[in-house]
């Protein structure tokens, strides 16, 4: 009998411990166990599933409760992380199963979007997911910062241990949270896991305010040629941005070489001349999903409406006829009792409202129908966007 059911306590961690650790990392041995069990406990918010085939636990996923800004709209979201299955019970549908029983979980629970970081971009499209733009990394030798040790640039910093600083750096990102499109923050607080100390933070100050935060590392083992790790880059004024840049300068006799993640929206080739970082991905770019079409109203969205059977195999309750307009710069959503204009799956109007693609490539996509005619009225609905998930889980 296959049954799926939240898991805590020790027998979460006595399925997670062996299925997790099988499918993340270099095995055997498995993690040792002591230190890796406080780790997971000190965790707060995530929540943890399995399916069971009888007694025993055979996949599992865990669920990092946030929210996300879409479109200027702050929704509750669902992300989805350490999916996996037990070797000997995959190619049987479980995970997709299991992620059945979440979505209509969350959704129950009023979350409105899901991501999460697949390992194959192709299998979570076919439960409906879109892939966001990759995030990078600019890989660059610190010297050609060297002319900002020249510059004036007033202003405080402050470094630190990430423990000392998480509560600093939380009001920071959650007041960014606010004017990027797709940023997503942990409802609950990291704090416990932060005191582990793993990197420096760097805070600069104008006037009392925190206007930039850096996250870094040294790394690698050949003395005065360490790496700086940066894997968050964070400003609100180009004089912080500087600031930062002139932290990293300082550095280019003991760690020279900087990796520095940075948003897609970011250009660095055009900080400062001389640049020419190497872009590397920073990490595995992102996927979303729209979990309850009607929840998605009130985004900020352009003049225009259309209707639409939306499809959605995976979570049925999408499935209908839909009519979307944009007045008032919010979008109202509505069930519609007539014809629809055209068919949409939910990959279709997942990549309209994250803004990960053009109408016009659905019929490519087999995401959709638009005529050339919809679909223009679908872009200036559903101008493009980068939607940045910053969170990683």
């Amino acid at each position: 009998m296959v049954t799926i059911r939240s898991v805590e306590g020790q027998e979460m961690l006595d399925i997670f411990h062996r299925l997790d650790s099988y499918a993340f990392r270099p095995t055997p041995p498995l993690p040792e166990r002591t230190e890796w069990e406080a780790r997971r406990l000190a965790r707060q918010g995530p929540q943890y599933y399995a399916v069971f085939e009888g007694d025993e636990g055979v996949a599992v996923a865990v669920c990092p409760l946030m929210t996300q800004n879409v479109r200027g709209a702050m929704l509750k979201m669902a992300g989805y992380a350490s999916i996996s299955t037990d070797p000997k019970y995959r190619r049987k549908g479980y995970v997709r199963d299991l992620l059945r029983y979440c979505h209509e979980l969350h959704r129950e629970e009023g979350r409105v979007v899901s991501c999460l970081y697949p390992f194959r971009e192709s299998f979570y499209e076919r439960l409906g997911y879109v892939a966001f733009p990759q995030q990078w990394q600019a890989v660059f030798k610190a010297d050609c910062l060297l002319p900002l040790l020249r510059t004036d640039l007033p202003g405080e910093v402050e470094l630190s241990m990430t423990g000392e600083g998480y509560e600093v750096y939380r009001q920071f990102v959650l007041e960014m949270q606010t004017d990027i499109h797709g940023m997503a923050v942990f409802e609950h607080s990291l704090e416990a896991a932060w005191r582990e100390n793993r990197s420096w933070m760097l805070k600069v100050k104008v006037d009392g305010r925190v206007d930039g935060i850096m996250l870094y590392a040294i790394t690698g083992n050949q003395m005065m040629n360490y790496n700086l790790q940066a894997t968050r880059f964070f400003y609100r004024t180009s004089h912080a941005k500087y600031v930062l840049l002139e932290w990293l300068a300082r550095h280019v006799d003991q760690a020279g070489n900087a990796r520095v993640w940075v948003r897609p929206d970011e250009q660095p080739n055009t900080w400062i001349s001389d640049m020419r970082p190497a872009m590397e991905p920073a990490f595995v770019a992102p996927m979303g999903r729209v979990l309850d079409v009607a929840g998605i109203g009130g985004l900020d969205v352009g003049e225009g409406a259309f209707t639409a059977e939306i499809t959605d195999p995976d979570c049925p309750w999408n499935n209908g006829l839909w009519s979307f307009e944009g007045a008032g710069g919010k979008l109202k959503v509505s069930p519609w009792l007539a014809s629809a204009d055209c068919r949409l799956t939910i990959q279709g109007l997942s990549a309209l409202v994250y803004g990960v693609g053009d109408p016009g490539d659905f019929p490519f996509r087999g995401w959709g129908n638009p005529s050339p005619e919809l679909a223009e009225v679908m872009r200036a609905m559903f101008p493009p966007e980068l939607p940045y998930l910053h969170e990683q889980f």
